[in-house]
C-alpha cells in the first residue's frame, strides 16, 4: 500500500471517509457493533460510543450496548451512502440516500474505528481524529 492510500481526503473543515456510494451489507457484533461495507477495500466501521440517528433534523440517541442497537443499525442495510465525513475533533457523520444520518459524536474515549484493506485505520473521539 502506498502512504497516500492511507490518507483521508480533506473536504473543507472535515475529512472524507471513503465509503461514499457504498452500502452497509452486514452488521456484526461481538459485544459492540461492526458495520461492513460493500466497497472493494472491504471497509469496516466499529462503533464503541453512543450514536445518533437523525431523521428530518430530529435525533434519537442509542448506546451500542443497548439491546435494540443492532436492529437500529440493521435498518441502514443496503441503503446507498451519499457522504461520510469526520471532523478533526473526532465526530463522524454518514448521510444516506433516504435522508437519514448516522452520527457518532466525539466522546470521552475513541467512539469509532474505521479500517480497510488499504491499511487505512482511523479513530475518532477524545477531541481528535487520528489515522
Amino acid at each position: 500500500m502506498s502512504p497516500q492510500a492511507r490518507q483521508l481526503e480533506r473536504a473543507g473543515k472535515h475529512f472524507r471517509v471513503p465509503v461514499e456510494h457504498c452500502h452497509i451489507v452486514e452488521v456484526l457484533s461481538e459485544g459492540l457493533p461492526r458495520l461492513r461495507f460493500d466497497d472493494p477495500k472491504q471497509s469496516t466501521l466499529d462503533i464503541h460510543g453512543e450514536f445518533h440517528v437523525k431523521v428530518s433534523g430530529v435525533a434519537d440517541v442509542f448506546s451500542p450496548r443497548e439491546p435494540g442497537a443492532l436492529n437500529v443499525l440493521e435498518a441502514f442495510l443496503c441503503v446507498p451512502i451519499l457522504s461520510a465525513f469526520a471532523s478533526r475533533h473526532g465526530a463522524l457523520s454518514v448521510r444516506f440516500e433516504d435522508g437519514r444520518e448516522l452520527v457518532v459524536p466525539d466522546g470521552p474515549y475513541e467512539n469509532w474505528h474505521f479500517m480497510n484493506d488499504d491499511g487505512l485505520v482511523v479513530h475518532g473521539g477524545v477531541g481528535r481524529l487520528v489515522w
